[in-house]
Order: structure tokens, then sequence, then C-alpha cells
């Protein structure tokens, strides 16, 4: 179990969005793949940063002033959005939804090789309280993603030898 690297634990090929992708379709793109968060590509397909539920939460009270519960639906549904936020509120809501993943992100993710170790991966989630971390090539492109569903899935295996 302590020799496990990050290449037999990690999810791949990577549900990703790029630099540009509109803040409505990076929640579509969470809810589709039921993920909730994703790596961030620039154009030469090097991660440059991760947009998460969170990270979306926090832009959208920052902007709005109170948090909003689902802003997935309030982008999506103008209705919804009115009755949550009024009519004025709607506007705001539609400004939100047209960011860039660039403005959301958090920038410059914690990465791990193919070759680390999950113990060092482990530590790494542990220490910076992240839940996913991307697996780069030399290059910094994105070759898979570990999160802490594939290791509570590895640990299971394990469990299941032993």
């Amino acid at each position: 179990m302590l020799d496990v690297k990050a290449s037999k634990v990690m999810t791949s090929p990577v549900v990703s969005v790029r630099l540009d992708t509109q803040l409505r379709e990076v929640l579509r793109v969470l809810h589709r793949h039921y993920v909730s968060g994703v790596p961030v590509l620039d154009e030469e397909e090097k991660v440059v940063g991760i947009i998460s539920e969170r990270d979306v939460l926090k832009y959208t009270r920052w902007v709005v002033g109170r948090p909003l519960r689902g802003p997935g639906k309030l982008l999506e549904d103008k209705e919804e959005a009115a009755h949550v936020s009024g009519e004025r509120g709607v506007d705001v809501i539609e400004a939100v939804a047209a960011v860039t993943a660039r403005q959301v992100m958090t920038m410059n993710p914690f990465t791990v090789r193919e070759d680390t170790p999950l113990l060092n991966i482990v530590r790494l989630m542990n220490r910076r309280a992240i839940n996913r971390v991307p697996v780069v090539d030399s290059e910094g492109k994105l070759r898979g993603i570990v999160s802490r569903a594939d290791i509570m899935l590895i640990l299971e295996k394990w469990a299941e030898q032993a």
C-alpha cells in the first residue's frame, strides 16, 4: 500500500475546463460529471488553476453580498434568480454567470507527478486542506487527477484484501 503511486490511483481522462469557460458552463460541467471541482487548462493543455464549487460560492457571495444556495440553479433559471434576489439581482446573477474560470479559479494549484507516492498525496491534501490534486507530466500537462474519492476507493480495496 505504501508504494502505490499516483498513476495507480488517479482518474484519467480528466474532466477539465479552459481559462475562458464561462461560469455557467463550469457549473454545467460539474453537475454533468458529478464532481465538485475541475482543473483549468490554458491553450497548451497545461494546468493553470482549479475551479471548485467552493470557489464559485465564494465568488457569488463576494459579488452578490450574501451566500447563494445552489448558484447553479440561479445561473440557469432567471425566474428562480428573480425570486431569490429580486429583478435587479437577475442582472447581477447574469453578470456572475458570464465571468470566466480565469476570474474565479484558484491559481497555481498544487500538482503531483504520476510517480508520486500516495502517502505524499494524502499528506499534501491534508496539510493544504484540498480535495483534489491534478497529476501532470514534466511539461505541466494534465495526465490525471487524484481526489479524496479516489483515495477512499483504494483504501476500500486495500481493506477488503487485508
